[in-house]
């Protein structure tokens, strides 16, 4: 057999076998983007060239690169995106708890962490590296990057939206040195005749207009919210108002106790998506 046919041959099951162990540390979905592909998808194009925009929860750029811009690293070929579910009737894995990270998120932590120690016990030769959630941290554009290992598609509402679970998933990515090949995207379009449900349950109003125009980005044909018209500023508004309305009286939370502060951000453009 030639050499590049058994190359492509493991690549193939160590793909399937990164994917499985994912599923059964946790996650819902997961799936290969290679880095060559990332470089493409329109946010890994658009958000360096977006005008700075002074967002609600802001971090610190740690990377030294200008804003918008992966740091991407050398040694690294491709990666790993997985997706937590997170269901409308278990809102507490959404919530910041006494300033804590998000519950779900921590388990996609807890998943990247036990995928690290399987992959680089089980395939010598290959680095993981779990990422930070932010981009400013060293983290990557994580709906895209989904879209590109076929978790799901990019929808009206500006989400990744999949089959089995709609748009109501948080992701997490970790960089592999394996040069795997991206197990997306899927030829899919559950927004094609919707009447956008999720649009216009948003409180503020921030598919309302045109805020990005493909002509300023180079005739970038996908942009946020598909058409261009989901403003990231708009939105940050409503979750400025989420945090004034933290809730400050002791609640007992599933699996977590009685939390003292519960900041719940709005969900209405997730939750009201008719793909369930």
């Amino acid at each position: 057999m030639p050499e590049e046919r058994r190359m492509d041959m493991n690549s193939r099951a160590m793909t399937e076998l990164i994917v499985k162990k994912a599923i059964a540390f946790g996650a819902a979905s997961a799936g290969i983007a290679n880095i060559r592909d990332l470089k493409t998808a329109p946010a890994f194009v658009m958000m360096p060239q977006r005008p700075h925009i002074d967002r609600v929860g802001a971090v610190e750029n740690t990377t030294g690169l200008p804003e918008g811009v992966v740091d991407w690293k050398d040694e690294m070929h491709s990666m790993l995106v997985i997706a937590y579910e997170h269901p409308e009737e278990k809102p507490y894995l959404d919530c910041w708890l006494d300033g804590k990270n998000p519950p779900g998120n921590l388990e996609l932590i807890k998943i990247n962490k036990k995928l690290k120690t399987f992959i680089e016990s089980e395939m010598p030769g290959v680095t993981a590296m779990p990422l930070n959630y932010y981009v400013e941290k060293g983290g990557v554009w994580l709906k895209d990057s989904a879209a590109v290992a076929g978790l799901g598609i990019l929808g009206k509402n500006n989400l990744l939206i999949t089959k089995e679970f709609g748009p109501r998933v948080r992701l997490r990515a970790m960089f592999l040195s394996a040069d795997l090949p991206s197990t997306g995207p899927i030829d899919w379009d559950p927004c094609a005749g919707c009447d956008m449900p999720c649009r216009k349950s948003c409180p503020q109003n921030a598919f309302g207009t045109i805020a990005y125009d493909p002509e300023q980005y180079g005739g970038l044909a996908k942009l946020p919210g598909r058409d261009g018209s989901y403003s990231l500023l708009t939105c940050d508004r409503q979750m400025a108002e989420d945090e004034d309305n933290e809730i400050k009286t002791p609640t007992e939370v599933p699996d977590y106790g009685t939390a003292g502060s519960i900041i719940k951000y709005c969900r209405e453009c997730e939750l009201n998506c008719r793909i369930r």
